[in-house]
């Protein structure tokens, strides 16, 4: 039996690319969050009352 080193060579080159790909993508997107995180989303403050405040 002979061990086919071609495709072995393509699966592992394969393998690769959509390892460096993947990363990347994760990258952008995690710039992307934390922009969206830091910039643009505005929380809306909360009124604080305490805990008495419908009490006479």
């Amino acid at each position: 039996m002979e061990i086919n080193w071609i495709t072995i060579g393509i699966v592992v080159l394969i393998g690769l690319i959509l390892i460096v790909f993947l990363i990347k993508r994760n990258l952008k997107d995690q710039k992307k969050v934390e922009k969206f995180f830091n910039e643009e989303y505005k929380a809306k403050p909360e009124d604080e009352s305490e805990v008495n405040d419908n009490d006479r």
